[in-house]
């Protein structure tokens, strides 16, 4: 019974898994697309500033990030997808997020402006539901695991996942900057909607399918930063390596 579930499960994904039209669509439409090309870049500077021999062009990754969100996402499931990112709301608050490189000064009047006038509890609710919908804690602390392994003695590479314990006081410190990173940007990209517009706005990141993507988006960020360290640290051991046998007398 259980390897019939299992292979039904298997059948399912392969056969109704989404394409690469309805993927690149909903790149295109959420305006992830231009998120890939900043990865893309900062892969490239850091290849560069470790002067790695790592040959994986950095487009390969953008395009294992479309393959795990066709296999980790139904036909079905994208249909239902575009059609909200299709709607006017949507598209606006892609728009008006599109914020990528706010000018820090700009930012800080702006949140000092808040201050001498604040928003109504009403907003501030949904700015906060927003951030609940958006914020995965799971993969950032996967995410900034990655990040840091390569700075780590080998005494604490044993150490247990981060989803396995409580996190550590630096690991709190980054997801309270991301949090508030995160509020911030929606505070700042969101002001100009209207409270009919939030309360959709809302509503529509609350639904089930934005959750699910919003999630998978970030294991697979997670996932492609994951192998693309493991392979820079890799290659950094072995030049270390050849240093070490040539240095030997």
């Amino acid at each position: 019974m259980k390897k019939l579930i299992w292979i039904s499960t298997l059948a399912s994904t392969l056969l109704f898994a989404s394409t690469s039209k309805q993927v690149e669509a909903y790149l295109s439409l959420s305006h992830a697309d231009r998120e890939l090309i900043e990865i893309e870049l900062m892969f490239d500077s850091m290849k560069n500033s470790l002067e790695t021999k790592e040959d994986n062009s950095s487009k390969e990754m953008a395009q294992v990030y479309q393959e795990y969100l066709e296999t980790h996402i139904s036909k079905n499931e994208m249909d239902k997808l575009l059609e909200l990112y299709r709607t006017p709301i949507m598209r606006r608050y892609v728009v008006e997020m599109d914020t990528i490189e706010i000018p820090k000064e700009e930012m800080n009047s702006f949140l000092n402006s808040l201050e001498e006038t604040p928003l109504s509890s009403e907003r501030m609710d949904i700015i906060d539901n927003l951030v609940t919908s958006l914020f995965d804690e799971e993969s950032l602390l996967k995410f900034y695991d990655t990040m840091t392994q390569r700075y780590r003695s080998k005494k604490s590479e044993n150490r247990k996942t981060s989803t396995d314990r409580e996190p550590s006081k630096q690991e709190k410190a980054f997801l309270k900057s991301m949090k508030e990173g995160l509020k911030n940007e929606l505070l700042y990209g969101t002001q100009v909607l209207s409270m009919e517009e939030m309360k959709e706005l809302n509503s529509t990141m609350k639904k089930g399918i934005m959750l699910k993507v919003s999630k998978i988006e970030s294991e697979a960020l997670s996932s492609i930063m994951n192998q693309f360290i493991q392979r820079i640290t890799s290659d950094i051991k072995k030049k270390d390596d050849n240093q070490s046998k040539e240095a030997t007398p």
